[in-house]
């Protein structure tokens, strides 16, 4: 019976007693959430990384390379939607994003939206005419929208400003392409 009334009296007295809150403080800023899920990203711990940017972009409202960051990621997923919606809210925040505008135009054209994803491509393009992967989107998109010798010119632009490297393969591959295809 003794041993009964002992634990009554401690669940009553546990019970009776307020609970104890633990509140965690993120110590993290935006940019360093952002930093954290590019590394994430870089290891190929895709669902690591969606958070950090997820976060990166609640706590800075205004800063639109968190969504951009998330959209590559879900382009390396093949969620060309999910892809496009980010871009689309990254520039909402920022409507001069260029690189968010040249990732909008890749993943439209992979999903089949030349008209939308040509649109994009020259907007990018001609906010950045300095960089060769904007070029190599626009030559994509003028390809899938049959225009051949626009490709070419877009192509060579983007040749010339990448003397070597993965874009430069990229380009020259869509070259040689684009030279067995009419209206060259």
């Amino acid at each position: 019976m003794r041993p009964l009334l002992i634990l009554a009296i401690f669940l009553v007295i546990t019970a009776c007693s307020p609970p104890r809150l633990i509140v965690l403080h993120d110590p993290l800023d935006a940019r360093q959430h952002n930093d954290l899920g590019v590394s994430y990203e870089n290891r190929a711990e895709y669902d690591l990384a969606i958070g950090a940017y997820l976060r990166a972009a609640e706590l800075d409202e205004t800063w639109a390379q968190p969504l951009v960051n998330l959209g590559n990621v879900y382009a390396h997923q093949g969620n060309w939607q999910g892809a496009a919606e980010n871009y689309l809210l990254a520039l909402g925040r920022r409507d001069d994003h260029a690189e968010a505008m040249n990732n909008l135009a890749w993943v439209q054209s992979q999903a089949g939206d030349a008209e939308q994803a040509l649109a994009w491509a020259r907007k990018a393009v001609d906010l950045r005419p300095e960089e060769p992967a904007f070029w190599d989107t626009l030559a994509e998109t003028l390809l899938a929208v049959g225009d051949f010798q626009g490709a070419a010119g877009a192509i060579d632009r983007g040749l010339a400003l990448e003397p070597e490297g993965l874009i430069r393969q990229t380009l020259e591959k869509k070259r040689s392409t684009a030279e067995v295809l009419p209206g060259r």
